[in-house]
């Protein structure tokens, strides 16, 4: 998960964050998050917060215990997607941009680009689409 998380461009310790609760499947305390990935605490919380901003783990406590636990929220993946969509739509934004140019000394090469961008597109609003297709309903 630290490869894959490092392959989106997140921090790669997020990743490993993340896989660590996926395989656990219960809440855990900062200290053990650190402890188990053999990372500094202050690494892990800012990690952990970032999953949290992220809204892939949540922030819980238990009553009479002042440690902080972080847990998975159960539709965490789905932000996964909207990544995904969100950065296949810049990928159309940016090759759609080059369309206009590179028409203007080639008409085929034009074609194949806004063919790309149109690609990009529709790839993102599938994902996005499937995203939301896999909400709960509230």
């Amino acid at each position: 998960m630290g490869l894959i998380s490092k392959a989106d461009g997140s921090p790669r310790i997020a990743g490993r964050i993340f896989g660590l609760l996926l395989i656990e499947g219960r809440p855990l305390p900062l200290h053990d998050i650190a402890n188990r990935l053999q990372i500094s605490k202050a690494s892990a919380s800012t990690n952990a917060r970032l999953l949290a901003s992220r809204d892939i783990v949540r922030l819980t406590s238990r009553a009479g215990d002042r440690q902080d636990y972080y847990e998975l929220v159960p539709t965490g993946q789905l932000h996964f997607l909207e990544a995904i969509a969100s950065r296949l739509q810049k990928n159309a934004t940016m090759v759609a941009a080059c369309v206009e140019e590179v028409a203007a000394e080639s008409a085929a090469a034009g074609s194949r680009i806004h063919q790309l961008a149109e690609f990009y597109g529709r790839s993102a609003e599938f994902v996005a689409a499937w995203s939301r297709q896999n909400e709960p309903v509230s």
